[in-house]
């Protein structure tokens, strides 16, 4: 939201269509090539079985959704506050209703697996880099010290890493600059916190209201500690970092130079201390109060505004900076502050027009930003009315969609992940989500499986991006043989497979579940029905041949 001064559903069939058998042999080796392999080969092998005779199956349905264009090149990012509630897993109140609960129980599990989880969410939906919303820390405080603790980066560094993610995902800074330099400085000079009295650009020392070590040492100086350089998000070598506003509510003297001066002080320190030399885009604040800032920053954003423009576009420098959300509301009896998500279609629209408008960079707020109903995260299941959104996964796949990679392969979906589950009981191993057996796994990357399955049970899917001919495979573990599933795709069903006895409820192995060919450019229903139980699944993948 600017401060002060600051069409989606779940799918229909498409065409009608029918399942027709092809002649072409299935390619399994090819689909798993990229699938992830266990790193102890002696008791994680994993065994290659062919789905059936190997025909491919033909599915005309499923829909059509915008997506990025190529033409279009821009980088996707999101920002991610980690505030004691945000990481505790609530509680999720505030003085008007919050819609978007997260389907992730974080509060059945630890800091270290609340990471792990949503590295698998921000990759599934594709986004160039996550930006950090730091926000300082108390010296000889704890970690993490209150929301934004740049220390606690290093479980988000470890996830990836654990995940295999390093090459997929990388870390911006979005510096919370209020909340950095003058909540923390009243914090340790007044036991107060909060904006008044503001922080004083002029003041280098600390001998008044502001002092050097909030601009860096405090903040930006531990998230470079915090995360190493190969996993930075670098722009022509630079890292990104944004910073919010620095406005009259929480700042005095910005003009004059003093603020430039700030960003000169952060760079050189980067530079001296870390090799690294920012590449800072600032919200347009700084411009204003300051006519030496142009010169030392390198982009300029104008956020976005309630109740409109739910996007924006800021030209600086030749380049073309974007800012969107999906979502806005605090409604209660002294406020009415609302961006509604009109179904999905509200995050559609500022992502057609940011990234759509080939923005050099496009921000989204607010991947956890559930304070605000602004989240983009999986929701927990329910109606429309209780989530504001039509399905759990609905603002991860529209994210996708303007991804760099709107059709990935392969595509990996993780068995926990469901938006919606029929035939299950309640979960026994109170982790993860209420309404499935859901279990945390010993196999490779670590994070959840799916366990307790129980048969005629099923897990269904939407607007999952597949075309071309597609080979899937599966992830499973059991200790008896017997077990039988099958996936179906927009009402097309695939081959009945007979799982393997691997050994051990936690022994993976991945196998054959059929071929299928789609039209270009559709998105489907995914429904993956348990005949039996006697079996533990992970995920399932899709890889183009």
């Amino acid at each position: 939201m600017k401060l002060p001064a600051r069409t989606g559903r779940p799918p229909r069939a498409g065409e009608t269509g029918r399942s027709v058998a092809g002649v072409l042999a299935c390619l399994i080796a090819v689909a798993l090539a990229a699938v992830p392999m266990a790193s102890d080969a002696a008791t994680r092998a994993v065994r290659v079985l062919a789905a059936r005779a190997g025909s491919v199956i033909t599915d005309n349905r499923g829909v059509v959704l915008s997506h990025r264009r190529r033409a279009d090149t821009g980088a996707l990012g999101v920002t991610f506050g980690f505030e004691t509630e945000t990481l505790a897993g609530g509680p999720y109140v505030n003085p008007w209703p919050i819609y978007n609960v997260p389907m992730y129980e974080a509060s059945t599990g630890s800091d270290e697996r609340f990471w792990l989880n949503y590295v698998e969410e921000l990759v599934n939906g594709g986004v160039n880099f996550v930006a950090v919303d730091t926000r300082g820390y108390i010296p000889g405080s704890a970690i993490p010290n209150e929301g934004g603790d740049p220390r606690e980066l290093t479980q988000l560094v470890d996830a990836i890493r654990q995940a295999g993610d390093a090459g997929k995902l990388k870390i911006a800074a979005f510096d919370d600059t209020p909340a950095s330099m003058t909540d923390k400085k009243n914090q340790i000079k007044h036991h107060t916190g909060g904006y008044v009295p503001p922080s004083d650009f002029a003041d280098l020392t600390g001998a008044g209201e502001d002092g050097l070590q909030y601009r860096w040492n405090n903040d930006l100086e531990a998230f470079f500690q915090s995360v190493p350089a190969s996993m930075l998000y670098k722009i022509n070598g630079r890292p990104l970092i944004y910073l919010w506003s620095d406005n009259d509510f929480a700042f005095t003297n910005q003009s004059n130079g003093n603020s430039a001066r700030y960003l000169s002080y952060v760079r050189s320190q980067a530079e001296r201390g870390f090799g690294e030399n920012p590449y800072f885009v600032v919200d347009d604040s700084w411009i204003n109060n300051d006519r030496d800032v142009p010169p030392v920053v390198q982009g300029e954003d104008d956020w976005f505004i309630v109740p409109s423009p739910t996007y924006t576009n800021q030209a600086f420098d030749g380049h073309t900076f974007g800012v969107t959300v999906p979502s806005f509301e605090e409604v209660d009896a002294s406020s009415s502050l609302l961006i509604p998500p009109d179904h999905g279609s509200t995050l559609v629209n500022g992502l057609e027009h940011t990234v759509g408008n080939d923005d050099y960079l496009t921000l989204v707020e607010g991947f956890s930003d559930w304070l605000e109903n602004a989240a983009l995260w999986r929701t927990e299941p329910g109606p429309y009315s209780a989530t504001h959104r039509d399905y759990p996964s609905q603002d991860i796949n529209i994210l996708r969609r303007y991804s760099q990679t709107p059709f990935p392969s392969p595509l990996t979906v993780q068995a926990a992940t469901a938006d919606a589950v029929a035939g299950a009981s309640p979960n026994p191993f109170n982790v993860y989500r209420s309404d499935l057996g859901v279990q945390v796994t010993s196999d490779a990357g670590g994070g959840w499986n799916v366990g307790d399955i129980r048969a005629g049970e099923t897990e269904t899917w939407y607007e999952l991006p597949m075309q071309g001919t597609v080979n899937l495979t599966i992830r499973v573990a059991s200790r008896v043989s017997g077990g039988r599933l099958r996936l179906v795709i927009d009402g097309v069903a695939g081959p009945v497979v007979t799982v393997p006895r691997t050994g051990g409820w936690q022994k993976w192995e991945t196998i054959g579940v059929g071929a299928f060919r789609f039209r270009a450019g559709t998105y489907h229903t995914v429904e993956l029905r348990y005949l039996t139980g006697g079996f533990n699944v992970n995920w399932w993948q899709a890889t183009r041949s």
